[in-house]
């Protein structure tokens, strides 16, 4: 049941966007289907949305006051290529259009203005200084942000510190409704306490995944096995991965030298080493039943993943390495001297004038046994909501916010899920239904954006220095990742 605006939007941008498929990317299977099975899953998900949810908000004017967002985080907009909250006109953008129409859909039910305060940029995310702007603002009382998108880094510091709300006691504000992510609320609550999440209302979250890119081209000329097939029967595992890899090593110009000149199986972005321990279903650090995080990084598959995983990465026969420039890598894999190409979805959008065709791949499997696919949310580039300890009005904040969620799952998730990646830059089904699969078996590592140990820049580091000696990497820093985690908890506790 979705209110008036909402409809009339949907019609705007069924004429603006031509043909949006109707399609929550949320409620997808986790493994390809049929079209028509897609499909009609999607239109009985549009049906229910529309006959049975919608959220409970005020009937309330505010009277024309400015709701501030401040967003900090470690990427720019010139690299996602998206703004999440402004859009001052309609400019024929898929995305860019449906967030002009998502606000001004919200400034209109409410009577406010929302402003976004961007402070996005490498400078700021991850070095504290995205969450200073709000410890300032909390101390100082002075309601300077009624919310916020803050980097991955600073929120979760922000969090156990106290400068920002429990969400789940926010009212109106409702995180069990299906436009927040519900892997994020499993993964990331604790104690019953939610401070930061994502959802619809934001598309850096989805371009913050990782993920595999594949040269179909290259597939076929080589009469490897079809991924998309693997991928369906369960058996693109890390095995499988690695021996396609490494089958494609060849000396392009004949100097006996592999350079950026000649051709390789695998180009390996440095987060990998994290993604691969999620992708084998592990995480740096986990929430238990008891609320406190425990690190769970030292398992037997994680040992076992990297295991496997590090021959083919540590080779610079088979594997040209991202610790190169981004700009060589993006070139070669265009060029078809690439085969598979480890990266976030973000990466997509570059190769949208691509003349060879590229696929979309999961990440692999630990075995075939493993029940599904997992894909890390790049806690370096990703933002999550938010709201400051001290705000002026704390219901409008919730009103406000669970509002535009909601009304973005009409308008900015089908803009950029449908057209920006399916309709203009995925070339085939497969890889719309590999989307799926991604962007529904994300993980959420806590131990990750709390940068415990750090294991996060020390796994980077056993791939930077091609360092095999896991064991001794993990020992050597375990007494600071656990003292860390019990700082951590007491400040939780003490919260709660």
């Amino acid at each position: 049941m979705k209110i008036w605006h909402a409809k009339i939007i949907s019609l705007i941008l069924a004429f603006i966007f031509t043909a949006l498929l109707l399609v929550n990317c949320g409620d997808k299977a986790d493994t390809p289907t049929s079209s028509a099975d897609t499909t009609a899953a999607a239109e009985n998900t549009e049906t229910q949305a529309e006959t049975e949810l919608k959220p409970d908000l005020p009937d309330v004017d505010y009277g024309g006051k400015t709701f501030e967002i401040l967003t900090a985080g470690n990427w720019s907009n010139d690299w996602t290529e998206i703004y999440d909250f402004t859009a001052d006109e309609q400019d024929g953008t898929p995305v860019n259009d449906a967030v002009y129409l998502r606000n001004r859909a919200v400034e209109a039910q409410f009577n406010i203005t929302i402003k976004e305060i961007n402070n996005m940029g490498s400078s700021v995310g991850g070095t504290g200084k995205g969450g200073k702007f709000i410890e300032k603002s909390v101390m100082a009382g002075d309601n300077a942000y009624d919310a916020s998108q803050m980097g991955a880094y600073d929120v979760s510091v922000l969090a156990y510190k106290g400068f920002v709300v429990d969400l789940n006691s926010v009212k109106w504000l409702n995180l069990q409704n299906p436009w927040w992510d519900q892997k994020a609320n499993s993964d990331l609550t604790i104690r019953d306490m939610m401070f930061y999440t994502t959802g619809d209302i934001s598309t850096l979250d989805n371009d913050c995944t990782f993920c595999i890119l594949f040269n179909k081209k290259l597939i076929a000329d080589n009469s490897l096995d079809d991924p998309y097939t693997l991928v369906r029967d369960g058996s693109w595992t890390i095995d499988k991965f690695v021996s396609m890899a490494g089958s494609l090593s060849r000396d392009l110009n004949g100097d006996s030298k592999m350079v950026q000149n000649d051709m390789y199986g695998f180009c390996i972005l440095q987060d990998s080493m994290m993604g691969m321990v999620n992708a084998a279903g592990e995480k740096f650090a986990t929430i238990n039943q008891d609320g406190n995080i425990e690190l769970t990084l030292n398992t037997e598959k994680t040992v076992n993943m990297l295991d496997k995983y590090i021959p083919l990465a540590y080779d610079r026969n088979l594997t040209y390495s991202i610790y190169h420039s981004p700009d060589e890598i993006e070139k070669m894999f265009a060029n078809d001297q690439v085969m598979f190409y480890t990266r976030y979805l973000c990466i997509i959008k570059k190769y949208r004038n691509m003349d060879t065709d590229f696929g979309l791949l999961p990440y692999p499997k630990y075995d075939e046994s493993q029940e599904s696919y997992y894909h890390t949310v790049a806690p370096y580039g990703c933002s999550f909501i938010c709201v400051p300890m001290v705000v002026e009005d704390l219901e409008m904040s919730g009103a406000i916010l669970e509002a535009m969620a909601y009304e973005s799952v009409d308008t900015v998730t089908k803009a950029y899920y449908d057209i920006t990646l399916e309709g203009k830059t995925l070339r085939d089904e497969e890889s719309t239904e590999v989307l799926d699969i991604i962007l529904k078996t994300r993980v959420f590592d806590i131990g990750q954006f709390y940068q415990i140990g750090p294991y996060n820049e020390r796994i980077m580091d056993l791939f930077r220095k091609n360092d095999k000696d896991f064991a001794s990497m993990y020992a050597k820093h375990e007494a600071a990742a656990l003292k860390l985690i019990g700082e951590i908890n007491e400040a939780f506790a003490a919260i709660t």
